[in-house]
């Protein structure tokens, strides 16, 4: 974690919470403290891009919660208080933790490594999200039909069936291509927004999805447009993540 929020209206406690938190990680920033619940709406509306907050109830005569109704943190918080009355109503309001004051080293110590490990997760799924943002999925796929080489275009491609060792694509308008690769291979180089692996034998265009059938044991029954398989199952196992790739 790099940047840390105190929210806290009293200075002396304000200042042992930063010595204590600089004892767990002198890298940090630490900024505050912020003392009311005005501060604490301004302060989120400009800069809400803290990685924990630690904050007091009790600000002055009025709760931090009325200040989280307006504008809810981006992050963990931890709530430092001295009563326990609250207790459910922090963790509603993006609370991970309930430190009652006087703050115990070791609590807080504990707190603070569970918000690290709760950025760190956050990171990494962003960072998962992006890489697939940024990942170029295969637009053509070059066919050698006798001495002519053909780029098919994949958004034309209806579905990919193999038997065997043969794969082959057939598209919207009825052609066939045969690919010299692998269901494995070509799973991995098209947009899995747009096609999914239905089973091993087939690969479908989302638009070319023409009829859903229950079948027995939780499992489905595909139909694809221009296909004269009627009984393309999809297994139990599958059966949610095709209905939610449907249903974007």
């Amino acid at each position: 974690m790099n940047k840390i929020l105190i929210i806290e209206d009293e200075i002396l406690s304000a200042n042992r919470l930063k010595r204590m938190l600089l004892d767990i990680d002198d890298m940090i920033e630490i900024y505050g403290p912020i003392q009311s619940v005005e501060g604490v709406v301004e302060t989120l509306h400009t800069h809400n891009t803290f990685d924990c907050i630690f904050a007091d109830i009790r600000l002055k005569e009025r709760l931090v919660f009325e200040a989280f109704q307006e504008v809810m943190p981006c992050c963990p918080v931890v709530f430092t208080t001295a009563y326990d009355e609250y207790a459910l109503k922090a963790f509603r309001n993006n609370g991970i933790d309930y430190l009652l004051k006087p703050i115990d080293a070791d609590e807080l110590s504990a707190a603070y490594c569970k918000a690290e490990q709760i950025c760190a997760t956050e990171t990494s799924q962003k960072l998962q999200s992006v890489s697939k943002e940024l990942k170029c999925y295969r637009e053509r796929i070059l066919i050698a039909k006798g001495e002519e080489l053909i780029p098919l275009k994949v958004s034309d491609i209806s579905y990919i069936h193999t038997e065997g060792n043969i794969v082959t694509a057939y598209t919207f308008d009825g052609e066939s291509y045969l690919l010299n690769l692998k269901m494995a291979e070509l799973e991995g180089m098209l947009n899995p927004d747009v096609f999914f692996r239905l089973n091993r034998q087939y690969i479908a265009h989302i638009d070319s999805i023409q009829k859903i059938n229950l079948f027995f044991n939780n499992k489905l029954c595909i139909k694809i447009k221009g296909c004269k398989e009627d009984l393309i199952v999809v297994s139990k196992e599958k059966s949610a993540s095709f209905r939610n790739w449907l249903n974007r």
